[in-house]
Formats: C-alpha cells, sequence, structure tokens
C-alpha cells in the first residue's frame, strides 16, 4: 500500500511541477510575479486533475508527430509508449546480457591486462555522451555508404527491423558499462570471500564456484544495476528519440515541452517515472527472495 502511494504521490508531484515551470517559462515575456506564476499554475493543475478525476486524460496537441491534429491524450500514450517501452526494454536486456558478461570476465580473469582492457571499455562507454554516441554511429554508417558502398543499419526513420539497432545501441551503452561495473566488484568482492576459498580447496572446478556459488550470491547487487539501468535509459530516451526520429515518449515529451504543453509533458513525464517505480519495486521483491533464500540456507 505505501509503494502505491508513493507511485500516485510522484505521478502529482511531477504534474504540479511541470505545469509551475512551463507556466513559468510561456509566461517570461510578460514578467508576471511569482504569485501569479503559481496562480496559473495551480488552474491548470486543478483543470488538469479534474479531467483525470472524470476519467479523461484531456486532448494533446502538442505532439507535431502525430499528424499536428488534436487527439487525446489517452491515445498518445497507447501510440508512444509501446515504441519507447520496446526501444528501452531491447536496450536493458542487451546492456544486461553485455554487461554482466564483461563484468564476469572481468572477476574470472587472472590477466590484468585483460581485465583493464575489458573495464576500459566500461568506463569508455559511460563516460561518452549519449548524443555524442549518436553522431558518431550516424556518421560511421554514412562514410561506409560513401567509402565502400555497404549500408550498416538506417540512421534514422521508425521500424520494427534495423531501424531498431542504433537507438538500441545508444541507449544500451551507459547501462551496459553501470551493470558490468557493478557486476565485477561484486563477483569480485564475492571470489574473496572464505566459502569460495574453501570451495576451491575442496578441489571444485572455477566454473562451478563462479557460476553456482558466486554469481548466486552477487545477484541482489546486479538486480540494483538493472533498476539504474533502466532509470539511465529512460533519461536518455528523448535524446535518442530526437536523434533518429523514432516517434516515441521521448519525442512527444520534447514538442510538448516546446509548445509549452504542460499536461501533455506531466502525462508523460509521469508515465515515465511510474514506469522507473513499477520495475524497481517488481526487481526489488526479486531482490528481497533473493536475500531471504541465502538467509534460511545460511540458517
Amino acid at each position: 500500500m505505501g509503494r502505491v502511494v508513493l507511485v500516485v504521490f510522484t505521478f502529482v508531484l511531477i504534474v504540479v511541477l511541470a505545469q509551475l515551470a512551463l507556466v513559468a517559462a510561456s509566461t517570461r515575456a510578460q514578467h508576471l510575479g511569482i504569485l501569479d506564476v503559481i496562480g496559473r499554475s495551480w488552474e491548470g493543475t486543478q483543470d488538469y486533475f479534474s479531467s483525470l478525476f472524470q476519467g479523461s486524460l484531456g486532448e494533446a496537441s502538442s505532439t507535431s508527430i502525430l499528424g499536428n491534429q488534436r487527439r487525446s491524450m489517452g491515445e498518445v500514450l497507447l501510440d508512444a509508449y509501446p515504441t519507447s517501452m520496446v526501444l528501452v526494454g531491447l536496450a536493458v536486456l542487451l546492456a544486461t546480457a553485455l554487461g554482466m558478461l564483461v563484468g564476469l570476465a572481468s572477476a574470472a580473469t587472472t590477466s590484468p591486462r585483460v581485465r583493464g582492457a575489458l573495464l576500459s571499455i566500461t568506463v569508455l562507454a559511460i563516460s561518452t555522451p549519449s548524443f555524442l554516441l549518436a553522431i558518431l554511429l550516424i556518421l560511421l554508417s554514412a562514410t561506409m555508404v560513401s567509402r565502400y558502398g555497404v549500408r550498416l543499419w538506417p540512421s534514422f526513420g521508425f521500424g520494427w527491423d534495423d531501424h531498431l539497432i542504433l537507438p538500441v545501441l545508444v541507449l544500451a551503452a551507459r547501462p551496459f558499462a553501470q551493470i558490468a561495473n557493478i557486476t565485477y566488484v561484486a563477483l569480485d568482492e564475492t571470489l574473496g570471500s572464505d566459502y569460495v576459498r574453501t570451495a576451491r580447496s575442496k578441489g571444485l572446478r572455477e566454473s562451478v564456484i563462479l557460476y553456482r556459488h558466486a554469481l548466486g550470491n552477487a545477484v541482489v547487487p546486479i538486480l540494483g544495476a538493472i533498476a539504474t539501468a533502466l532509470s539511465i535509459g529512460l533519461s536518455t530516451l528523448p535524446v535518442v528519440e530526437v536523434f533518429f526520429s523514432w516517434p516515441g515518449l521521448g519525442f512527444s515529451l520534447l514538442q510538448a515541452i516546446r509548445r509549452f504543453d504542460a499536461a501533455t509533458a506531466g502525462t508523460l513525464l509521469g508515465a515515465l517515472a511510474m514506469t522507473i517505480a513499477v520495475v524497481r519495486f517488481g526487481l526489488d521483491a526479486i531482490a528481497a527472495r533473493f536475500v531471504r533464500a541465502a538467509t534460511g540456507a545460511a540458517a
């Protein structure tokens, strides 16, 4: 119950702040006082929630990707939300798989050079801004076409095919680095524990120790890293969707902000925030099960 209240409170707070920020931005030329800005924001917030309590999210006229026509906010969400969540879901899955693989290899290797090379990749991935990575990949594609006539992937546009490649790669880059680093730290600490040394003294194979014992005890911090990866992916979403002309929540959000449409911006931000909260709660529940299982086993 407490988590449901938290999600609802977060949604209300985002709508209120969106109203306040966009009303202040849209009236800046009028040099209104703070009380006038707050008053107009309060009126907009009241209208929004009055409509919401009547079962309607209102109309969204600021999303040019939908043909510059007035549509209900529910229709906008039904169109844009799945389009964005497919991108984010694929990016998090890719980041999780590659991140765990690199973290696992870094912790398991005995070569300082290999470990340094693998961890350097994660540092490069997390240090490169998403917009810069997007530009570099677009330039790479253009260079391959102009010089060699080889088309690696589409650089822009929407499609459930190879149009997914660039947006997913850019969205996955920083989450991959986060998961890889956390996996490495968790496994490296676990591999130095007493029970792992005992298992080695009994002659167990290193692969058995790594996958059955060490990885199982490092699941909780890895799940936390995946939750953080989701937050990173959603925060990067607007930049990625604008660069690659992907008609999702991020693109619609920036259109709403550009046109000072506080109701649409608040709804889209609320949808993103609620997605983060729900997934985090789910991962927390899974982590709690692992903790209880480990505690019971230890007992």
